[in-house]
């Protein structure tokens, strides 16, 4: 591992190397600030995720922390794991500031300037949530698609709105949408899923007027208007015959118009076996889908959602990125919107489809006890170690259990690891000794055993606990200020970028 200035890390962006920069720190750390280009991949879970953001081992690799020191531990692990070119900010996230350069607060910066940027560079069209009540109001025709995923629709939406996915858009929107004169409105919960969702439409060259909702269900709350909650009107998933032959045509059309590439089983197989440069393999079909038979070692991501948040997907700049859609039409889509960002992207051709379940790798060989023996030796003096969320802990834990998350922990003898995610547990017991045991339960099993389980709603206390993105939870629990707040950084996300960042984001025309 090197030391390298915030500066030297800086102008490696500006070369054409596979660079992966990688915050560590833990998700309310990360949510304060962050550098343009990185990705987070928490310390807590650095060496079970690690793979899927860096899969090629002679990638440079560049870590940056508190200064804190957790960013030399994550290098010895690293560099165990294989990788052999770790970089690490000298200084740290203070450093980053202190150089000059823009710390982003929030999650995915890069994807949501990228919304910001498409609405002013392709003149997106919106509606305010008070034009759409009004619209409403008065009986007009409209179709109303959310294009979120479908969990997040059920949790909330706009009344009468139905659930269809970003990437779903471009191959179902003909099966929805009959009347080639009614318009259609694509709301989110902010601002880049109506955007892009809007502009993917308007990219298809359809005849009707596509609006984005502006902020979404935000702007619809903050407009006084009430939400609908639980709403279960999904997408088709049955297309006839018609509109898959269209939306093929389509795809092969967009293919040609936008210079997207398309690579057979092969090529693909051919890139994998390379060790020095990176190839990214994600389905951006649906979960049903994809469960049913997928390419080999690919990963699932929704298009919307690969679009919406590269940096919870990816970190390696200038890897490849291959897409894979039996239909094409979402894979394409997609694609244009990776080049768009500065990435590259190209498509799958049919290939041979398996089913396989996620290996579930553990990191440590710590004995897993039960509840019976757990409670035996709470009795002979062994410490209780908590490191599920502090969410959970506040909401209930063992009487003499101690909170703690991995980056902040040190050993001990006597231990005993109370989790509910065996991957979280091994990687605390790796850092903390061998000695150490693990319990995997929950509260109405130390219920049951006769455990004393206490809730305590104030500790650990905010300003210790660097797990909880705070940015995100506020917004979506009803809090107006919050999301006020969030409207105003989204929106204000391109006034923040500087000339290097801002070139990366080059919509296609």
């Amino acid at each position: 591992m090197k030391l390298k200035s915030a500066l030297e890390i800086k102008q490696l962006f500006s070369s054409d190397q596979e660079v992966a920069f990688i915050d560590i720190r833990e998700a309310a750390q990360y949510g304060a600030g962050h550098p343009f280009f990185v990705s987070h991949v928490p310390y807590s879970i650095l060496e079970s995720r690690i793979l899927e953001f860096v899969p090629c081992f002679k990638t440079i690799m560049v870590l940056i922390d508190d200064n804190d020191g957790v960013a030399h531990k994550a290098a010895d692990h690293l560099e165990n794991m294989g990788y052999d070119n770790i970089l690490i900010v000298d200084g740290g996230i203070a450093a980053w500031k202190a150089a000059g350069f823009t710390l982003y607060e929030g999650i995915s910066a890069p994807s949501k300037s990228f919304g910001e940027v498409v609405e002013h560079a392709l003149e997106t069209p919106s509606i305010t949530a008070i034009e759409l009540k009004e619209r409403m109001d008065k009986g007009d025709q409209f179709i109303l698609l959310d294009g979120r995923t479908p969990a997040e629709y059920m949790k909330m939406t706009i009344p009468g709105s139905r659930s269809c996915p970003n990437a779903e858009l471009s191959l179902r929107y003909s099966e929805m949408v009959k009347n080639s004169d009614i318009d259609i409105i694509i709301n989110c919960a902010g601002r880049t899923r109506s955007l892009i969702g809007a502009q993917t439409l308007r990219t298809l060259g359809i005849s009707n007027k596509v609006y984005a909702l502006e902020n979404g269900t935000m702007g619809w709350k903050l407009a006084g208007f009430e939400l609908e909650y639980d709403a279960k009107r999904m997408y088709p998933e049955h297309l006839s015959k018609d509109v898959l032959d269209k939306a093929h045509h389509k795809a092969q059309q967009l293919r040609d118009q936008y210079a997207i590439d398309v690579i057979d089983q092969q090529t693909l197989e051919d890139w994998q076996k390379k060790s020095d440069h990176t190839t990214y393999l994600f389905d951006v079909r649906t979960l049903e889908e994809f469960e049913q038979g997928h390419v080999k070692n690919a990963r699932h991501a929704p298009g919307g959602q690969l679009v919406q948040a590269t940096d919870q997907w990816f970190a390696t700049r200038n890897g490849r990125i291959v897409l894979y859609d039996n239909h094409q039409i979402r894979a394409v889509m997609t694609a244009i919107w990776l080049k768009g960002m500065g990435h590259d992207a190209v498509i799958l051709h049919h290939c041979d489809l398996i089913q396989e379940s996620p290996d579930q790798k553990r990191f440590s060989e710590t004995t897993i006890i039960n509840a019976d023996e757990m409670a035996q030796k709470i009795q002979t003096g062994a410490s209780l170690l908590d490191v599920r969320s502090s969410q959970n802990y506040r909401d209930g834990h063992i009487e003499g259990a101690k909170w703690g998350v991995r980056p902040r922990l040190t050993g001990g003898q006597d231990i005993i690891i109370i989790a509910d995610n065996i991957i979280v547990a091994d990687l605390v017991a790796k850092d903390i000794g061998n000695d150490a045991l693990i319990y995997l339960g929950d509260v109405d099993q130390w219920n049951a055993i006769g455990l004393k389980v206490i809730s305590t709603p104030n500790h650990p206390p905010d300003a210790e606990r660097i797990d909880f993105l705070f940015h995100t939870h506020d917004r979506h629990s009803g809090n107006m200020a919050a999301a006020r707040e969030y409207l105003r950084w989204e929106t204000g996300l391109v006034d923040q970028m500087d000339d290097q960042e801002r070139a990366t984001l080059k919509p296609l025309l």
